[in-house]
Order: structure tokens, then C-alpha cells, then sequence
């Protein structure tokens, strides 16, 4: 077993931890306007079709977490995200939306928590487990609670599998691109694969 897997995600975090996650919220800060609109015209198709799309927006914890192997870091990429766009960028959402990237970097906080921060290779899982924490949050938001119970849990099931490919899959598929540049170097993501 690793040096990474049994210390569970508890080492101190270092300058450059803070500063990868800072660095990955400002660039998915700005990303994440981005794909406002191609999120919104989904809506002419129905609340499903933005649902299967929801998922992108998990990947800034998603991927700090997935990177720096540390207990919050899942959390402090969601928020450093929303907080990018809100104040560097200037989300339409407005400041509401530091909640939002709360809730969204929540979800996966409390899968790694519940694996004792030693799960860290299958994303997808924890996207889409990290997914179902923020529906409440976010389907409050958009007023979804007024639906159908049967196109709720269809919601719910488009969530869960954005969750995993957009947010969890492409999570994964980025580290492992960066990874192999070089530029985690001394990172836990790069620690673990030499062990």
C-alpha cells in the first residue's frame, strides 16, 4: 500500500496544493461561463437534456480533489471555482452562486470522507454519488420540486450519469493528461503512480 493511500488524504497541505486548486478554479471559472450557453438552450429540449449536461460543472472539485489528494480539497475547488466566477468573471447566477459551488464540491467532500480519503482512482463513482448531494440544492434553484414525481427521477438519473461522465470521467481523463506532461511533478496524483 502507498505512502498516499495510507496517509488517506490527512497530509498537511502545502503552498503548491493551494495554489493547483486556485489555479484549476480560475481556469473552470472561466470554462464554466463558457458553458453556460450551451447548458441553457438544452432547456428547449427539457429539464433532462440540462440535467445530462449538468455534470461539467462538477469539475472543479472534482479534478482539485482527483490532483491533490487531500481531505477538502473537493470543497475548496468548488468554491474557488464559483468564486472566480462570481468576482473575476461575473456570473449572471450572482453571489448565490458561492452556495451552489458549496453544495457541488460538498457531494464528492463527503465520498471521499466516507472512503477515509483513500478512494481516489474511480471518479466516476464519486461524481455521481457527489451528484445526487447537490440535486436538492440545485433543483431548488430551478423550482424542479413542483414536478412530476416520475420526471424527478428521471432527473435524477440524468444528474447521476452527467455527474459520473462529465464530471467524473473527464476529471480523470484531465489529471491523467497533465499527469503525463510532467507539470504535477510532486504532487500526490504523481506520488501515487510512482508508488
Amino acid at each position: 500500500m502507498s505512502t498516499e493511500a495510507m496517509a488517506g488524504g490527512r497530509e498537511p497541505w502545502s503552498l503548491r496544493d493551494f495554489v493547483v486548486v486556485g489555479v484549476i478554479g480560475l481556469v473552470l471559472g472561466y470554462l464554466f461561463l463558457q458553458w453556460v450557453p450551451v447548458w441553457l438552450p438544452a432547456s428547449a429540449i427539457g429539464p433532462i437534456a440540462q440535467e445530462a449536461l449538468f455534470g461539467f460543472w462538477f469539475l472543479g472539485g472534482i479534478l482539485s480533489a482527483y490532483i491533490v489528494r487531500k481531505a477538502g480539497a473537493a470543497l475548496l475547488g468548488e468554491i474557488a471555482t464559483a468564486f472566480f466566477r462570481v468576482f473575476l468573471f461575473g456570473s449572471p447566477a450572482g453571489v448565490l452562486l458561492l452556495v451552489t459551488g458549496f453544495m457541488q464540491g460538498l457531494g464528492p467532500e463527503l465520498v471521499f470522507a466516507f472512503a477515509r480519503y483513500r478512494l481516489w482512482a474511480p471518479m466516476v463513482i464519486v461524481a455521481a454519488g457527489g451528484a445526487l448531494v447537490a440535486l436538492p440544492w440545485n433543483w431548488f434553484r430551478l423550482n424542479y420540486f413542483a414536478l412530476d414525481v416520475w420526471l424527478l427521477v428521471a432527473l435524477a438519473g440524468a444528474r447521476v450519469f452527467s455527474g459520473g461522465v462529465l464530471g467524473g470521467w473527464l476529471s480523470w481523463i484531465i489529471g491523467r493528461a497533465f499527469l503525463r506532461t510532467g507539470v504535477l511533478q510532486n504532487l500526490a496524483i504523481s506520488r501515487a503512480e510512482r508508488s
